[in-house]
């Protein structure tokens, strides 16, 4: 069934031969395709696409405007194309994903890093004045976004971080290897399931812990965009009930003392933060603020112990 859709939704994307295209024609072109299939920032998507196949930043793209496509060129471009058209993540196609100023390596195994969860990162580099050499805690690291981000630009952090997924792990510890030279500065990465007993291997108190927790609610799944719902980790995105699951483990843990910090900080699911924030006050914590996200949604749950 897939593959009628693919050869239907493509059969009005013009012909690609060599002799006929060029770097700045082909762009133009996948573009106006792209925005006719309601893809969004359809420009965006042409030139990350082509930037790929030609191993090229986007800038260099246009200095070499004019520049004649080879036929593999043009055929690997249209592979590209095709899966794009079938909702494939962008990132998943190209295989990175920007955070933080960062490119991380993401994978179907990995949730795709949102410009949202950079605020996370924000509000505990503020803490940097207050806090010296601290131990971080990063519940559901997944492409590790989050983790390697603090352990980069906070240098003198102790950074833990556990999945219960041991492919995201694999790609995190990759990441970290790849864009944390100094082998000391990088987070140390577990297998755990924050369900299961909180493990002897690691430690039970942190300055700061911080987490994004899977918080869509299995009745919303139906209604999430394609891109999401057929291609990223189900695991990392709901926790097949109310939504509430992880935060309802993460309070619980603190409050029996089998967890204890600081601070901790939560991303805050757009559709029901007031829930998330009234569960919290159940547990009669010392000090609670809630920060905006761009949108001016409630988005960043701050708890200080």
């Amino acid at each position: 069934l897939r593959l009628c859709i693919v050869v239907i939704v493509l059969s009005d994307f013009p012909k690609m031969t060599a002799q006929n295209w060029t770097i700045v024609s082909i762009l133009k072109t996948t573009a106006d395709f792209f925005s006719r299939k309601n893809i969004e920032n359809p420009r965006l998507n042409a030139e990350q696409l082509l930037g790929h196949v030609l191993h090229m930043p986007r800038v260099r793209l246009y200095l070499e405007y004019d520049r004649p496509l080879t036929a593999e060129e043009v055929v690997n471009y249209r592979e590209l194309v095709r899966r794009r058209m079938n909702n494939e993540p962008l990132q998943y196609i190209t295989g990175s994903a920007a955070f933080m100023g960062l490119e991380f390596t993401v994978t179907p195994a990995t949730l795709i890093p949102r410009p949202e969860t950079e605020l996370l990162v924000e509000r505990i580099l503020e803490m940097q004045s207050a806090i010296t050499r601290p131990n971080i805690l990063d519940i559901g690291t997944g492409s590790g976004a989050l983790a390697v981000s603090l352990a980069r630009l906070w240098p003198e952090s102790a950074v833990f971080a556990i999945d219960i997924s041991e492919d995201a792990l694999e790609i995190a510890r990759a990441n970290a290897h790849r864009l944390i030279q100094n082998t000391a500065m990088r987070p140390r990465f577990f297998h755990h399931n924050v369900f299961d007993p909180w493990p002897a291997t690691m430690p039970a108190e942190y300055d700061i812990i911080v987490s994004n927790p899977p918080y869509i609610r299995r009745d919303e799944w139906g209604g999430l965009h394609p891109e999401v719902r057929e291609y990223e980790p189900r695991a990392a995105l709901t926790d097949e009930g109310d939504g509430l699951a992880v935060y309802r483990r993460i309070f619980e843990l603190l409050k029996k003392g089998t967890l204890r910090t600081k601070h901790l900080l939560l991303e805050m699911s757009g559709s029901q933060p007031d829930k998330i924030s009234a569960l919290s006050k159940t547990f009669n914590f010392p000090q609670t603020e809630i920060y905006q996200d761009f949108n001016a949604t409630d988005r960043i749950l701050h708890i200080t112990f």
